[in-house]
């Protein structure tokens, strides 16, 4: 697998893998997808202190700079928390129930989709009068339909 790294049994410098600190890598697993990887010691230090106290992944640790990115305003340790409840929303429902997981993500869509309507028409309310547009039958979009835009029964 790609980011598993092999073992390392010396240190770069050649010498005794203990007088470096323990650079001999080891298992770590990522607080937030719950991803191992073997990583040294020295390592594992640097990406702890990054991020408060918490081993991330590198995948993670992206999401979490794009959060704050979009967020500036967002602490690391608030980023943090945020994916890791992403995360665990993921893994609780796609992982789970594929089926559940689509359902969810049309519900949530269809959840945006309202919002943006509803801002649309706030927005559009607070604008210049405007008359409506004419519907393609001619009309002025009022409930009732035209003879001409008649839908056929089947």
């Amino acid at each position: 697998m790609p980011w598993r790294l092999a073992r390392q049994t010396e240190t770069p410098t050649g010498g005794d893998p203990a007088a470096d600190g323990g650079a001999e890598a080891r298992s770590v697993r990522c607080e937030c997808c719950g991803m191992a990887e073997e990583c040294t010691p020295t390592y594992i230090g640097r990406v702890r202190e990054r991020f408060q106290g918490k081993w991330v992944c590198g995948l993670c640790a992206e999401a979490v700079k794009e959060r704050q990115a979009r967020e500036p305003a967002l602490t690391v340790a608030r980023a943090v928390e945020a994916h890791a409840a992403m995360c665990e929303r993921f893994n609780s429902t796609v992982r789970l129930n594929p089926k559940l997981s689509l359902a969810s993500s049309m519900r949530d869509i269809a959840r945006k989709s309202g919002q943006r309507r509803r801002r649309s028409s706030i927005s559009g309310a607070t604008a210049a009068a405007v008359p409506p547009p004419l519907s393609a039958c001619g009309g002025d979009n009022k409930l009732a339909r035209a003879a001409s835009c008649a839908l056929p029964y089947v």
